[in-house]
């Protein structure tokens, strides 16, 4: 994906085809693996939103009335959430539909539910704007989704970003760490890194970490983890001083234990132009992993034995 079909994403107009959707001042987005993805994109985008995410059968043990249900699958034959929808629906709960086509997107023609379809080409993780869009547009936070159609940025300093933080994570065990607020951005990178590169990797944040994860790399047993470990700093201006004090110390910390700190900003001047600007520099540096590796970026090979297996 280059800048120009992200920025096809991000100014896309979804339709809401179907039944009506009915508003509720709760929402919970049943999803797995990329398809979840909006669902902590869009309170990253405004935290007072009020979401939750169900990745798991059926419905989650709290689910009661006053809660719009949001089935969100890409491949549209997700069995998670075909039984989270059908749990939903069977309960006469209020339940909206987002998928490429399957299984899900017959159901909610079946059902005469509100669904939205998004496009079949990309793998879920990068279809994360098509299908942010979607969930925006049935939640009804059309200002979100005007921020988002607003987004431009420099695109050969985010390639440069992302060739230079490649390059430090070649053979590298990454650790993304961020500030709570940022938490979606150090999940995404992990994400990219897992699925594009087929890479290890792990995403925390801050304060938490400082209270349990932290203290493993003390010691120098398991020794052949801890050296391969490269702590990836999402740091953003805006941060609470008080983090960014924990930050600094834990960098002092671990350098003085011979670890690898990677300092990345967060760069935008909204937080709709963070989102996709980051988003992008990890796609690229993903792929740019991938290419080191000789790995094919776009395919899920495990993944799709595992479902088969099933």
């Amino acid at each position: 994906m280059r800048y120009q079909d992200l920025l096809q994403e991000l100014t896309q107009d979804p339709v809401i085809e179907g039944g009506e959707v009915l508003s509720a001042p709760h929402t919970v987005v049943g999803g797995m693996g990329g398809s979840a993805l909006p669902a902590h994109a869009a309170p990253f985008l405004d935290p007072t939103l009020s979401i939750s995410t169900h990745r798991d059968y059926d419905l989650p043990e709290d689910a009661g009335p006053n809660t719009l249900f949001v089935a969100i699958s890409h491949s549209g034959n997700t069995e998670e959430t075909l039984s989270f929808a059908q749990a939903a629906q069977e309960r006469g709960f209020p339940l909206a539909v987002i998928a490429s086509g399957g299984k899900l997107a017959d159901f909610a023609v079946t059902e005469s539910l509100p669904q939205v379809r998004v496009p079949t080409s990309l793998q879920p993780r990068d279809s994360l704007f098509y299908l942010l869009h979607a969930l925006l547009a049935i939640i009804g936070r059309e200002d979100l989704r005007t921020a988002l159609k607003a987004v431009s940025f420099d695109t050969d300093a985010a390639e440069r970003d992302a060739k230079e933080l490649s390059d430090k994570l070649v053979g590298a065990l990454p650790l993304f760490y961020a500030a709570r607020k940022n938490g979606f951005l150090a999940y995404v990178s992990k994400i990219h890194l897992n699925e594009t590169a087929k890479m290890p990797s792990y995403a925390n944040v801050f304060p938490e970490l400082n209270h349990n994860e932290m203290q493993s790399f003390d010691t120098p047993a398991p020794e052949a983890v801890a050296a391969l470990a490269h702590f990836v700093l999402l740091r953003d201006t805006n941060d609470d001083p008080r983090i960014v004090r924990r930050m600094d110390v834990f960098a002092e910390l671990m350098r003085e234990r011979g670890r690898t700190v990677i300092d990345v900003p967060l760069t935008g001047t909204s937080r709709a132009e963070q989102l996709a600007r980051h988003w992008f520099v990890m796609h690229r540096t993903a792929h740019l992993l991938a290419e080191a590796r000789a790995v094919d970026p776009e395919t899920v090979p495990l993944v799709e034995d595992f479902k088969k297996r099933l």
